[in-house]
């Protein structure tokens, strides 16, 4: 919009539009609260499920291109956990990924950009709404989400966003709580969803963009989370 003016807050843009809705807001506002002990809390997840959570997101490795330079973009890409696991396992190799994350929490964006410096590769930020996200079409080569999306107020729009702004070819991978049919069965997995109801949550297939090719539904981390990868 002409004569609008971006914030930019310690070298990250806030592109942030439309406003948030209540919905939303009240899920940032815990984030932002949580961001300075949000992987400590997260680590109660490996006892309680049975996983090493980091260790489980090296996986992601295996959506990126191989060779050549490669554009990544995790959206909601909180404390920048994602970026961690591919830093050890591309550590040699970080030159030649180029590598985006968004997120809707200050806070969180702040602890992923400390990170990234204390670890010596490049990460550019932005400040902004995964149902509008500020990038152009057909951009990157890897489009990632985690831990998060059950919680979207518009869930269609999200996908729709990550496919948009995948270039031809390029994959989408999304990844939240959800427990397979088998484990829902199980008394450990009554307990699991006894204790956080997301994990009751199940795969939204209905909403992924008719646009999107290839598309594939699995269970990882000992069962508890849905794993959705399609191409475009």
């Amino acid at each position: 919009q002409k004569g609008h003016v971006w914030p930019v807050s310690r070298g990250i843009p806030s592109l942030l539009h439309p406003p948030l809705t209540e919905e939303d807001k009240k899920w940032v506002e815990e984030y932002d609260e949580m961001a300075p002990k949000y992987d400590e809390l997260v680590k109660e997840y490996d006892e309680f499920l049975g996983i090493d959570l980091q260790e489980e997101r090296k996986s992601i490795a295996q959506i990126i291109p191989i060779e050549g330079p490669a554009r990544i973009l995790d959206v909601s890409v909180g404390t920048g956990a994602n970026f961690e696991a591919l830093h050890s396992v591309f550590e040699n190799e970080m030159g030649r990924l180029n590598l985006h994350g968004l997120d809707v929490s200050q806070a969180m964006l702040r602890v992923s950009q400390e990170k990234a410096t204390k670890r010596s590769y490049a990460l550019s930020l932005t400040h902004g709404s995964v149902f509008n996200l500020p990038y152009q079409k057909n951009f990157f080569d890897v489009v990632l989400h985690s831990g998060g999306i059950n919680t979207f107020s518009d869930i269609p729009k999200a996908l729709e966003e990550m496919l948009r702004v995948a270039r031809s070819g390029g994959i989408v991978m999304v990844i939240d709580e959800g427990l397979s049919p088998k484990k829902r069965e199980t008394e450990e997995g009554k307990a699991i969803m006894k204790a956080n109801s997301l994990f009751g949550s199940h795969p939204p297939l209905a909403y992924i963009p008719n646009k999107a090719r290839d598309v594939e539904v699995t269970y990882i981390m000992n069962d508890t989370f849905y794993q959705m990868i399609f191409s475009k």
